[in-house]
């Protein structure tokens, strides 16, 4: 589940930079003049874009609580001094039906903010999108962790190049706890079920869930399934499930699905029976909180997580919480899970494919960790210039990833990646039986 996208009055925004006053913070080779350039020469300073505006539309708006159009468009202020292009945001609460109007009506933005790889698939295949230049692509298929390039790319085109994440690969622990048992953490997924089984022998609770969230309950279990598929069976597998060209009730899936019910259905490890059909009632927000008091030591959750912790709580190696990656198995890539956008082009204009090769530069994807603490997926960024220590530690975790893959709901049928996948994960977890978990969920599955 993408947590990204929060829901918000209906409003459009938009917002534009000229060549003066800007305080996002980029790096030093992006100062530019007239007789310079940008990106290693690839973007020439000559002022040819005055006068020009580049329209990126997005779901991303401003709210009572956060304004990120400031800081998205202003960390293209060095564009701007270069080439003289005017960047305009467009920022909408209804982007998917927005975005198939103006297309359908020949209205395309220059630059399209996709928040998920599915709706840009879908435009990509009807011909509504437009390839990136070579000069652009190139950066999509070389700089970027594996796995990005695949949700880029349709048909052999490249059509989108990615841009800021999060990630979900973590478990949450409380490094005093770790420390006075002498616990370390595991770095194999033999590790981890060795650990957690070390900690009932001690009297412990290994693990605390909640997966309440209204009517997406639920999405915290598929999580964990996505998470453990990755590891168990590869990324091959894995796309082959969220695309359905194996069942949902695939033997592969049930392997899968068992292996997490050693966890999250394990009376051991969650403290009870009762605290296990807890589980589906227990608010996520207050999935995490008995790390804090001591009632358990781990708690897989999402980056998103750092900002639910109550006021006060310190994150860290030296803090009250802590995180660590949920580990592949010994001789696997290294999986992270995660959400994303990827910004694609409406036409193939310069000045279009200028901001989208300056959106997937380090310059500017650093720009954004800076100001706004956002991760990027790039590989080259550097990592000892990010000033904040827990989204240090959260950038190199992610640096160091073999293969990315989008969480697998967010990518399936609404029916199923919204609907069933949910519902039966959560009367699984209270007490359903894996078969009759899978049977549902691939009986749903929409007939093509």
């Amino acid at each position: 589940m993408n947590h990204k996208r929060v829901a918000v009055a209906a409003i459009a925004l938009s917002l534009v930079v000229a060549a003066c006053g800007s305080d996002a913070k980029t790096s030093s080779s992006t100062t530019a003049d007239s007789s310079k350039s940008i990106l290693n020469g690839e973007i020439k300073c000559n002022q040819q874009y005055k006068g020009k505006e580049v329209h990126i539309f997005s779901p991303t708006r401003d709210t009572d609580t956060d304004h990120p159009i400031a800081d998205y468009v202003g960390a293209y202020q060095p564009l701007v001094d270069c080439t003289g292009v005017k960047i305009v945001w467009e920022g909408t609460d209804q982007f998917e039906t927005e975005i198939n109007v103006r297309l359908a009506g020949g209205n395309a933005p220059d630059v399209i903010d996709f928040p998920q790889p599915g709706l840009l698939t879908s435009l990509a295949n009807k011909g509504e999108l437009t390839p990136l230049t070579a000069a652009v692509a190139k950066h999509t298929t070389s700089d970027f962790i594996g796995g990005w390039s695949d949700y880029s790319s349709v048909g052999g085109k490249v059509y989108a190049i990615p841009a800021r994440n999060s990630i979900k690969s973590l478990v949450w622990y409380s490094p005093k706890m770790f420390a006075d048992k002498g616990y370390k953490i595991p770095t194999t997924l033999d590790e981890l079920k060795a650990l957690s089984d070390q900690i009932v022998k001690d009297g412990g609770t290994p693990w605390c869930i909640g997966a309440e969230s209204g009517v997406a309950t639920g999405w915290v279990l598929t999580d964990w399934i996505e998470d453990f598929m990755l590891r168990l069976e590869g990324e091959k597998v894995y796309d082959q499930w969220v695309n359905h060209t194996i069942a949902f009730n695939d033997p592969k899936v049930k392997e899968v699905v068992d292996a997490v019910g050693a966890y999250v259905k394990n009376a051991d490890y969650l403290g009870g029976a009762d605290l296990v059909k807890a589980i589906a009632t227990t608010k996520f927000q207050d999935g995490g909180l008995p790390i804090l008091s001591g009632k358990c030591y781990m708690h897989r959750q999402a980056s998103f997580y750092s900002g639910i912790w109550p006021k006060g709580t310190k994150i860290g190696a030296d803090g009250d919480v802590n995180v660590f990656y949920l580990p592949s198995k010994s001789a696997s890539p290294k999986y992270m899970l995660g959400a994303g956008d990827l910004y694609a082009a409406g036409n193939a204009k310069p000045e279009t494919m200028d901001v989208l090769l300056y959106t997937g530069s380090a310059d500017y994807q650093l720009a954004e960790i800076l100001k706004r603490g956002d991760l990027s997926p790039l590989k080259n960024i550097d990592t000892t210039k990010i000033t904040d220590p827990f989204v240090k530690q959260l950038s190199d975790l992610q640096k160091s990833a073999d293969v990315f893959r989008f969480d697998g709901s967010d990518l399936m049928p609404g029916a199923v990646g919204a609907g069933t996948f949910w519902t039966e994960v959560t009367a699984w977890v209270i007490g359903g039986s894996t078969d009759t978990f899978l049977n549902n969920v691939e009986k749903s599955w929409p007939k093509s």
